[in-house]
């Protein structure tokens, strides 16, 4: 028994010195490794500009420095190591309030280190630049203009690139004096190919230097490009021809088929925007002619009228037309005072006929006007437009009466009336 308890006494006494051993052999190895002084290298680290409102104010800008970045060499614990190396930890700020004048300056810069850093236990022991060079120069502001390009072409024959607008058409460019004098234009440019309808687009642009090249990418950085995009806008237009016509108000004796008519031009080529021409109507009407207003023969010139949006593109603005009524006579009539009315005479008046006899003339088919006499013609003179006496010329409209036929009085016709106060 006791025996036994004398053995678990010593196991557990055992096991309590190796637990002591693994410690003390952990807190060495931190000790060596953890703590351990390393020298290694910190690169690409950036530098930051303090007081960069007061330097442009006094109208500088940076051109160029170097270095870029640096790199530096410390000395340090592998604890502080590890922080020290990663990504953006360090910074070098440089004071640029000191700066003065144009030119070359070098300007000393001031380490940042991390808040968790001991700066106690780093040490630096050497670096890739004690100081930043940079070139200064004034600053300047011009304004650029922005010529487009596009050479993608159209569809089909029928379309056609009228212009290239940029909007704006001059960008202002704020930068060292230096750079902004290098730039002759910006040049935006259109990729794309066969439109088949007006484009547009904000797009980027570059700019070009007095060699005719790319201003260099590292120039570029250094301006403000006021807007820093333009719209760009090809527009597409589409070539149609479209024929000229004209349309008849008929009497009773003529119609479609013994209206003969004809357009010189037969038709004009127009452009537009190809939604605007297709949406269009396929002919342009020039009039709408009253056979009865000429006997058999009549010719004139009318306006060729388009939309604004469309363009004439024949760069004729007239047309003649000529019409000829086929296989109709004409015959003249004396139409006696008789046949002559007067209607909507005005109250409390008489009406007297100061004209005594009118010439009338009436077109149709010859067996038709074969049947025609005075009697069968109607002069009618409408007074509602007149309130009171006086002796008036008045439009006046020829009816046939009688006969149901074919037949349709020709030209304007007038009556000469006297409107008389009736005193009875």
């Amino acid at each position: 028994m006791l025996k036994e308890r004398f053995s678990k006494i010593s196991t557990k006494i055992l096991y309590v010195i190796f637990a002591v051993l693994i410690s003390v052999t952990i807190w060495v190895y931190v000790e060596i490794t953890v703590n351990e002084m390393q020298i290694f290298d910190v690169s690409g680290i950036e530098f930051e500009f303090l007081n960069e409102e007061i330097f442009r104010d006094r109208g500088f800008s940076i051109t160029s420095r170097t270095p870029e970045t640096l790199t530096i060499t410390f000395e340090a614990s592998r604890s502080e190591m590890l922080r020290l190396t990663a990504p953006g930890a360090l910074i070098a700020e440089v004071d640029l309030s000191s700066v003065l004048s144009t030119g070359t300056t070098i300007l000393p810069y001031r380490l940042v280190y991390p808040s968790n850093i001991n700066t106690n236990s780093v040490s630096e022991i050497g670096a890739s630049a004690a100081r930043l060079t940079i070139a200064v120069d004034t600053v300047r502001e011009r304004e650029i203009r922005v010529r487009p390009y596009y050479d993608g072409g159209t569809a089909s024959d029928d379309l056609f690139v009228d212009e290239i607008e940029v909007n704006p058409q001059y960008i202002l460019v704020r930068g060292p004096d230096r750079v902004v004098q290098m730039i002759q234009y910006a040049r935006v440019t259109v990729y794309r190919e066969n439109l088949t309808t007006t484009y547009s687009e904000n797009l980027e642009f570059i700019l070009i230097d007095d060699n005719g090249d790319e201003l260099d990418s590292d120039l570029r950085d250094l301006l403000e490009l006021i807007p820093d995009t333009v719209q760009v806008t090809v527009s597409i237009r589409e070539i149609k021809e479209i024929p000229l016509i004209v349309n008849f108000w008929h009497g009773d004796s003529t119609s479609d088929e013994n209206t003969h008519w004809s357009v010189d031009p037969q038709f004009i080529r127009v452009s537009g925007d190809p939604v605007a021409i297709e949406n269009y109507a396929n002919s342009i009407l020039l009039a709408t002619l009253d056979t009865t207003t000429f006997s058999s023969f009549f010719e004139g010139t009318y306006r060729i009228i388009i939309p604004e949006h469309l363009t004439n593109e024949s760069g004729v603005t007239e047309a003649r037309v000529t019409v000829d009524i086929i296989g109709l006579e004409i015959e003249f009539f004396v139409v006696p005072e008789s046949g002559m009315h007067p209607i909507n005479i005005p109250a409390g008046h008489r009406v007297e006929i100061i004209t005594q006899s009118l010439d009338v003339r009436l077109r149709g088919l010859r067996e038709n006007l074969e049947q025609i006499t005075p009697v069968n013609i109607r002069v009618v003179t409408d007074l509602s437009d007149r309130s009171g006496a006086g002796t008036f010329r008045q439009r006046a409209a020829v009816s046939i009466i009688g006969l149901e036929t074919e037949i349709d009085p020709i030209g304007e016709y007038f009556l000469t009336v006297r409107i008389i106060q009736d005193d009875n």
